[in-house]
């Protein structure tokens, strides 16, 4: 939905004011100097975080109060960073909301379901625009990926993936991560479920295996969870996800291995490197490979944090839904809601259990619910200058 001053020429430059200014915000800003996004205010109760952003972006105002960034004109989009607990955002998006102003949300949008249905209906009977910070389907090969699969159907119709995140993520000194009563779906592998839902829309059943590693260092709650995932379409998807992992052979967060299978071809893909297509020739004795390059050769930090949010600003100008809305990103909650129950009850879960009359069984992937025809802008700024800025 776009009534919330979409056209209006008063936000055509679409400001980006920041609420919640904690360290990771730090290294979102970096990802907006590189790719030309304005920072134009922010807002933090805590003096410190204030004095960061005063320090690293000194052509932004820094409010003392919520209301007064919602009521700054040069504000046209608010990008949400606060704690994503029901009790500390919810009352900032019924402001913003409020305010008519469109917003980006940090994921997980809420801890369950049902919270996250709350904001999107506050979004909602506001008519204005919201979107999850889903960034793992903004790095620059990603954005190569739903192309090739989605637009290009480089393998044809997928019958089987596979996502594989297996490494070592002790929390002994956070003073409050791996500490919720949902941690490591919620917090981790929902970057997974962001581009799943991105890749092939909202599954139909969910059997999850979860657990905790008593001997974790930090960790009170969940540190694994491994999904099987069955699609309408036939698809079968396996997603392997710990922090609990110190062997041999890991692999971390931001170089997942992902790969899917049709009857076209396999791709083979990670976060920061190409498209690798492998096909079939010679009767099916022999494989061809190919790559296919991202439009930039690009890290997840900076480049995934400046290209959401360049997304987003240009779904705005345009009147258009942007990929990963509020609404889209119900399924992905759903199934993070569903990954919990199944394990917590030993069994498979339908998406439409959780769902109710929001699940559509014919939604097909978050690709085509959303602005997927955008123009992926090429960095303004060097990496190194960019970050060169954010120490200054």
């Amino acid at each position: 939905m776009t009534t919330e001053r979409t056209r209006a020429g008063a936000a055509a430059a679409w400001g980006i004011g920041q609420v919640g200014l904690g360290s990771i915000t730090t290294a979102h800003r970096e990802g907006y100097r590189l790719y030309g996004q304005p920072v134009v205010a922010g807002y933090d109760p805590d003096p410190a975080a204030r004095a960061r952003l005063a320090a690293d972006t000194p052509a932004a105002v820094v409010h003392g109060d919520l209301a007064d960034l919602l009521a700054d004109p040069a504000v046209g989009v608010v990008d949400l960073a606060t704690p994503h607990h029901r009790s500390t955002r919810l009352p900032v998006v019924e402001q913003i909301a409020a305010a008519g102003k469109p917003f980006l949300v940090q994921k997980p949008m809420a801890m369950s379901y049902a919270d996250a249905l709350e904001l999107v209906e506050v979004a909602e009977a506001a008519g204005v625009t919201g979107m999850v910070n889903q960034n793992m389907c903004f790095t620059p090969s990603a954005i190569a990926l739903s192309r090739a699969l989605l637009d290009d159907r480089v393998v044809g119709e997928p019958s089987y993936a596979q996502l594989v995140a297996q490494y070592q993520f002790d929390l002994p000194d956070h003073p409050w991560f791996g500490k919720d009563e949902r941690w490591w779906t919620a917090g981790l592998t929902v970057h997974h479920l962001g581009l799943l839902q991105m890749l092939f829309g909202p599954p139909e059943q969910v059997h999850a295996m979860t657990g905790h590693d008593v001997s974790q260092p930090g960790v009170t709650s969940d540190g694994w969870g491994h999904l099987a995932l069955r699609y309408r379409s036939g698809l079968q998807l396996v997603l392997v996800s710990t922090g609990t992992y110190y062997g041999t052979e890991p692999v971390p967060h931001g170089n997942e291995a992902v790969w899917v299978q049709g009857p076209e071809g396999l791709v083979d893909w990670r976060p920061e490197g190409d498209v690798v297509v492998s096909t079939r020739v010679g009767g099916g004795s022999q494989v061809e490979r190919r790559s296919i390059a991202p439009h930039v050769r690009g890290t997840w930090f900076p480049h995934a944090f400046g290209l959401t949010m360049a997304h987003l600003r240009q779904a705005l100008a345009a009147g258009r839904t942007p990929l990963c809305s509020v609404q889209d990103n119900l399924a992905v909650m759903a199934v993070l809601e569903a990954t919990y129950t199944s394990g917590q009850q030993r069994r498979v879960v339908e998406v439409a259990e959780v769902m109710g009359d929001r699940y559509d069984p014919a939604y097909g992937s978050g690709w085509s619910h959303g602005f997927s025809g955008w123009e992926p802008p090429l960095p303004v700024t060097a990496p190194e200058t960019a970050a060169a800025q954010a120490l200054a």
